[in-house]
């Protein structure tokens, strides 16, 4: 009887070490995908002052967006290729 009760509580006990290992595993992931978020903002950012746009400026912004915007759907048309004919 003493038996089992230890038996069971020790694989309890490893459980919630294994438990408490992919949580801890989980918060690293979650920090290190934060801290790489803040760097993309921050680049962001850098990249905005860089080009001569204030911050605060919204439609600054907005119009970096737009032409951003365009170049890709310019980008995506010319990567068009003709349709392809089977024989």
């Amino acid at each position: 009887m003493l038996f089992s009760t230890m038996t069971n509580t020790s694989m309890a006990l490893s459980k919630l070490r294994t438990t408490l290992s992919n949580v801890q595993s989980e918060l690293k992931i979650e920090k290190i995908s934060s801290l790489a978020k803040d760097n993309r903002f921050k680049s962001l950012e850098g990249l905005v002052i860089k080009i001569g746009y204030d911050l605060i400026d919204i439609k600054a912004v907005e119009d970096i967006i737009k032409k951003t915007n365009a170049d890709i759907t310019t980008l995506r048309k010319q990567l068009k290729l003709p349709s392809i004919e089977d024989f």
